[in-house]
Protein backbone atom coordinates (compact mmCIF):
# COMPACT_ATOMS: atom_id res chain seq x y z
CA UNK A 1 0.00 0.00 0.00
CA UNK A 2 1.64 3.31 -0.95
CA UNK A 3 1.86 6.45 1.04
CA UNK A 4 -1.34 7.72 -0.99
CA UNK A 5 -3.19 5.07 -0.16
CA UNK A 6 -2.95 5.66 3.73
CA UNK A 7 -3.67 9.27 3.40
CA UNK A 8 -7.40 8.73 3.95
CA UNK A 9 -7.59 6.79 6.81
CA UNK A 10 -4.24 8.48 8.72
CA UNK A 11 -7.00 12.00 8.16
CA UNK A 12 -9.65 9.80 9.57
CA UNK A 13 -7.85 8.73 12.71
CA UNK A 14 -6.82 12.51 13.12
CA UNK A 15 -10.24 13.73 12.93
CA UNK A 16 -11.32 11.21 15.40
CA UNK A 17 -8.31 11.99 17.79
CA UNK A 18 -8.50 15.16 17.77
CA UNK A 19 -11.94 16.30 16.68
CA UNK A 20 -11.03 17.80 14.13
CA UNK A 21 -13.74 18.70 11.16
CA UNK A 22 -12.22 17.17 8.49
CA UNK A 23 -14.10 19.58 6.07
CA UNK A 24 -11.65 21.91 7.34
CA UNK A 25 -8.35 20.32 6.41
CA UNK A 26 -6.44 18.32 3.70
CA UNK A 27 -3.54 16.09 3.55
CA UNK A 28 -0.97 19.31 4.18
CA UNK A 29 -2.63 20.95 6.57
CA UNK A 30 0.11 21.19 9.47
CA UNK A 31 -0.75 19.66 12.80
CA UNK A 32 -0.02 22.71 14.27
CA UNK A 33 -2.38 24.46 12.93
CA UNK A 34 -5.16 21.64 13.96
CA UNK A 35 -4.00 22.29 17.88
CA UNK A 36 -1.58 19.15 17.71
CA UNK A 37 1.58 19.82 19.56
CA UNK A 38 4.26 17.38 20.58
CA UNK A 39 2.54 15.49 22.89
CA UNK A 40 -0.67 14.81 21.01
CA UNK A 41 1.58 13.96 18.00
CA UNK A 42 2.76 11.11 20.76
CA UNK A 43 -0.43 10.07 21.04
CA UNK A 44 -1.15 9.99 17.23
CA UNK A 45 2.03 7.54 16.77
CA UNK A 46 0.58 5.14 19.03
CA UNK A 47 -2.87 5.49 17.39
CA UNK A 48 -1.30 4.88 13.60
CA UNK A 49 0.97 1.89 15.53
CA UNK A 50 -2.43 0.53 17.03
CA UNK A 51 -4.10 0.63 13.49
CA UNK A 52 -1.97 -0.54 11.31
CA UNK A 53 -0.21 -3.36 13.72
CA UNK A 54 3.40 -1.64 13.73
CA UNK A 55 6.39 -0.15 15.65
CA UNK A 56 7.34 3.18 14.25
CA UNK A 57 10.49 4.62 15.87
CA UNK A 58 9.86 7.68 18.02
CA UNK A 59 13.04 9.06 16.90
CA UNK A 60 10.71 10.03 14.15
CA UNK A 61 8.28 12.17 15.93
CA UNK A 62 9.48 15.14 14.40
CA UNK A 63 8.65 14.29 10.84
CA UNK A 64 4.66 14.38 11.37
CA UNK A 65 4.12 17.87 10.76
CA UNK A 66 0.66 17.05 8.75
CA UNK A 67 -1.22 13.89 7.24
CA UNK A 68 0.81 13.35 4.12
CA UNK A 69 4.35 12.78 6.37
CA UNK A 70 2.65 10.73 8.84
CA UNK A 71 1.37 8.65 5.39
CA UNK A 72 5.00 8.64 4.04
CA UNK A 73 6.26 7.71 7.58
CA UNK A 74 3.73 4.83 8.03
CA UNK A 75 4.42 3.42 4.11
CA UNK A 76 8.37 3.83 4.87
CA UNK A 77 8.03 1.15 8.28
CA UNK A 78 5.90 -1.21 6.00
CA UNK A 79 8.07 -1.08 3.22
CA UNK A 80 11.06 -1.36 5.31
CA UNK A 81 9.25 -4.57 7.07
CA UNK A 82 8.07 -3.00 9.55
CA UNK A 83 8.10 -4.43 12.99
CA UNK A 84 5.03 -6.78 13.20
CA UNK A 85 3.36 -5.62 16.98
CA UNK A 86 3.57 -7.74 20.00
CA UNK A 87 0.34 -8.45 21.68
CA UNK A 88 -0.18 -5.50 24.08
CA UNK A 89 0.47 -2.23 24.10
CA UNK A 90 1.86 -0.87 21.17
CA UNK A 91 5.97 -0.57 21.27
CA UNK A 92 5.84 3.15 21.42
CA UNK A 93 3.80 2.66 25.01
CA UNK A 94 5.45 -0.33 25.89
CA UNK A 95 9.24 1.60 25.06
CA UNK A 96 7.86 4.98 27.43
CA UNK A 97 4.78 3.96 29.42
CA UNK A 98 2.69 6.48 28.32
CA UNK A 99 -1.26 6.58 29.23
Amino acid sequence: MAAEEHVGKIKAIVCETFDVDPATIDDTTPFAEMGVDSRRRVRLLATVEVEFGVDIDLDELDRLVDIRSAAELLDETIAAGGKPRKRGLPGLLRRHRLG
